[in-house]
């Protein structure tokens, strides 16, 4: 789904990944979405000529939010609301509509523009963006040479030489990986020791999840604890 996407609109997904987490939503709603926009990439504003005062921007989104009963997991997986899922199918068509090879953070915000019903819109408004205006910037903006989506690191590749560095087995080429994690440390990231996780599994053995909870609201499911005791490599 996200193939298409630059960097800094895979963030602004990423962001809003964890702002729904932090507020304990269910899914990823608009106002999720917008919040990561707003965190990841706050020099659009500026080129679409809105003023923005990002606290009360901020704090204008927030009160629409509705908290849930408590923050969720980052590592639960959390799906798009209706609303978040048209909005990035709104953004796709925007891309297309200007021509564009990738999705970037201006296709975004015109999503997140497109529905007056959609509560992104709603902010949007009072921060005083209208749509036939927004376009219209984006268009003159063109799309920016700096969106084009990073390639995927090519690991077939035969990598020799005295600055090679192999993880799990995999040769790299040291310059190209500190490249790569000078990127990757731009998101967030908490550092902690890797430990067993807990799990819950079902009990025919078809199904397992991070969501501890299920084991105390279904009897179908059971608590192992530190039943996952494998996982990739993060640098």
């Amino acid at each position: 789904m996200f193939e298409r996407y630059t960097e800094g609109a895979r963030r602004t997904v990423f962001f809003a990944r964890y702002e729904a987490s932090n507020f304990g939503s269910l899914c990823i709603d608009t106002e999720h979405l917008l919040l990561g926009l707003l965190r990841a990439d706050k020099l659009l504003f500026r080129h679409v000529q809105l003023k923005v005062d990002f606290d009360a921007a901020h704090e204008e989104v927030v009160a629409r939010i509705k908290p849930g009963a408590k923050t969720i997991l980052t590592n639960v997986d959390l799906p798009l609301s209706e609303h978040a899922g048209r909005a990035l199918t709104y953004a796709s068509e925007e891309a297309n509509r200007l021509n564009h090879r990738h999705i970037g953070t201006t296709h975004l915000l015109l999503g997140l523009m497109r529905d007056e019903k959609f509560a992104s819109a709603e902010s949007l408004a009072q921060l005083g963006a209208h749509l036939g205006s927004l376009r219209t910037k984006v268009e003159a903006l063109g799309e920016h040479p700096l969106a084009a989506v990073r390639p995927a690191i090519a690991y077939h590749r035969t990598v020799t030489g005295p600055d090679v560095i192999a993880i799990h087995g995999t040769k790299r080429n040291e310059e190209e990986l500190h490249k790569d994690v000078s990127k990757l440390r731009e998101l967030y990231w908490e550092r902690k020791q890797w430990k067993p996780r807990n799990l819950v599994i079902r009990k025919d053995g078809n199904r397992f999840s991070f969501d501890l909870t299920l084991a105390k609201k279904s009897s179908e499911f059971e608590l192992v604890k530190g039943g996952w005791k494998k996982d990739q490599c993060a640098i």
